[in-house]
This record gives C-alpha cells, sequence and structure tokens, in this order.
C-alpha cells in the first residue's frame, strides 16, 4: 500500500484509540484521511502539525500480526510508525456523482413551476386557485 498526499497535510495527535490523523489531499484521488489505531515512533511526539510532500508506504506483511509498519515520508520529517491497525476515509463524492445520473427536468415543467410560484407570490392568487381547483 502506498499513499502520495500533495500539498499541505494536517498531522493531528489525538487522545485515545485513534492516536495519529494524517488529513489532505490524495494525488488524483481528492480528500483523504489516513487514521493510525496506536500509532508509535522514537519520535512521533516531535511531529510538526503540518507536513509537505508526504508519502506513506506499507512495509511488506511483518511477522507481528498484531501490529503493522509503515515508512512516512515528508519534507519536514522520515520516519518508521508502527501501528494495530490504519483506516483510510477517501471523499466518495466523484464515485457517487458519477453513479446516480443527474436529475432531467423537462423545460416546459420547470418554466410552469417557476411561473406558477411566482403567481402565489402575488396577494390573493392563492384563494383563486384554491377555488379553481375546486370546480375542476
Amino acid at each position: 500500500m502506498k499513499i502520495d498526499f500533495e500539498g499541505a497535510v494536517e498531522c493531528r495527535r489525538n487522545a485515545g484509540a485513534i492516536n495519529l490523523v494524517l488529513s489532505g489531499r490524495e494525488r488524483l484521488a481528492g480528500r483523504i484521511e489516513a487514521l493510525f489505531a496506536a500509532a508509535s515512533s522514537e519520535r512521533l511526539d516531535g511531529l510538526p502539525e503540518t507536513l509537505h510532500e508526504v508519502r506513506l508506504c506499507e512495509h511488506s506483511a511483518a511477522a507481528d500480526l498484531a501490529s503493522r509498519r509503515f515508512q512516512l515520508f515528508a519534507r519536514e520529517v522520515q520516519m518508521e510508525l508502527t501501528a494495530r491497525s490504519l483506516q483510510l476515509h477517501r471523499e466518495a463524492t466523484r464515485e457517487f456523482f458519477s453513479a446516480v445520473p443527474p436529475p432531467h427536468v423537462p423545460l416546459g415543467r420547470r418554466i410552469g413551476w417557476t411561473l406558477l410560484l411566482l403567481a402565489l407570490r402575488i396577494p390573493g392568487v392563492e384563494s383563486l386557485l384554491v377555488r379553481w381547483r375546486a370546480r375542476a
């Protein structure tokens, strides 16, 4: 697994199970957040709040199945991390809207609704429409 971020990447240290979050834009894909559970490293406490030119690589299968090893490369720091797990949260907007086609509303229907809504702004038109509708 390899993730290449572009631009600035926000680096947050949290208390609790998810103790390290990298948030930024992935090249050619959009927003992404990498959430590390029980991350540890010798230099984790000295990690700056913003990183640049970040690349995250996972080492091949580790002998210890309880933890995974990652290599973090950034302009500011290079370090090896171990974590119990990694969750990737990617923005799904592009995929979602490409799967769901936009609604097609005919021009006549748009004009009709626009005229009706404009007419209802005039005082008394609503009561006339209600009476007209009752007769029909």
